[in-house]
């Protein structure tokens, strides 16, 4: 989900319970050092009032960057492709 405004554009992904997959989207966010948990999906949807507390949470914080992040250069990919010929290798 992608919000944007005048001031700042924010992303949220939605991560499975596997430590492996939170690790690993820590080392992309801006807001890796901060855990938001809502407490499910009621009808195919996230609580109204959780996702409310949660925008007003984030529309408050000030943004850090973080030390890790400023000195691991990253690259997120959507999808690799194997483009050499299989007679070549």
């Amino acid at each position: 989900i992608l919000f944007s405004g005048k001031k700042r554009r924010l992303t949220i992904i939605e991560c499975g319970c596997d430590i492996n997959t939170m690790i690993d989207l820590a080392k992309v966010a801006d807001l890796g050092a901060k855990l938001f948990y809502l407490s499910g999906m009621v009808h195919g949807e996230y609580q109204k009032q959780e996702v409310h507390n949660l925008g007003r949470f984030i529309s408050v914080m000030k943004f850090r960057p973080l030390t890790w992040q400023t000195s691991h250069p990253y690259v997120l990919a959507d999808r690799m492709e194997e483009l050499t010929n299989p007679e070549d290798v």
